[in-house]
């Protein structure tokens, strides 16, 4: 009886659907903010208190897409390593793309009631699925060989899979915080998004550690 090996896959399709995913989720998420600018009726020489009455969406845009930028970021180095493909890898990925989407549902409904503590939850819920399908993804491919041997991408990855954790850890606060207090929730996602973003430039991936003797 024949054994049945894995089928390797290339990746360079997955690479496009994950580019064309993030690339129209960052763009739409900015829609709902437009339509309450064109919506008939508005003045524009009150456009300060327009856009004061709009800073909830504006901030939910902002976490939003930087926190989706940051994943962006981190799907690329692992894409980057991945030496091919398997049909159990995409169907994971395709699993943490749908939550990428989802994010334009849940982050507009955040901007239109960031007082309401189920809003909250459920955007919450959302992202911290984006970063565990990250996490997913990561521990497939490093347990699976799907991932290139190199001396310099063992750390990296690890360091992926560790933000991902802490990342975790920080929305799970912020999604609890919203049954005590739904806009302090709403500011620490704000506070988390501002940090993902910090931490990507000050510790980025491609300055990962690389031991002397692996040169």
């Amino acid at each position: 009886m024949k054994q049945r090996t894995k089928r390797k896959l290339g990746k360079e399709r997955l690479n496009s659907l994950t580019e064309g995913v993030y690339a129209v989720v960052m763009t739409l998420m900015l829609l709902s903010v437009i339509d309450d600018i064109e919506a008939p009726g508005i003045d524009i020489n009150h456009l300060p208190e327009i856009l004061r009455d709009l800073w909830p969406k504006f901030a939910a845009f902002f976490i939003s897409f930087f926190v989706a930028g940051s994943m962006w970021i981190g799907e690329n180095v692992v894409l980057d390593d991945l030496a091919h493909v398997d049909v159990r890898f995409l169907y994971l990925k395709v699993g943490t793309l749908l939550s990428v989407t989802l994010l334009g549902f849940s982050g507009t409904l955040l901007g239109e009631h960031p007082e309401h503590w189920l809003v909250e939850v459920l955007y919450g819920l959302n992202m911290i699925i984006m970063y565990l399908g990250t996490w997913l993804t990561v521990h497939y491919a490093l347990h699976n060989g799907l991932i290139e041997q190199r001396p310099d991408n063992a750390n990296l990855l690890h360091s992926i899979r560790r933000r991902v954790l802490i990342a975790v850890f920080g929305l799970s606060v912020a999604t609890l915080l919203s049954f005590w207090n739904p806009i302090y929730s709403f500011r620490l996602f704000m506070l988390l998004a501002v940090s993902f973003s910090i931490s990507s430039l000050l510790f980025s991936f491609e300055w990962a550690t690389i031991n002397e003797e692996d040169n």
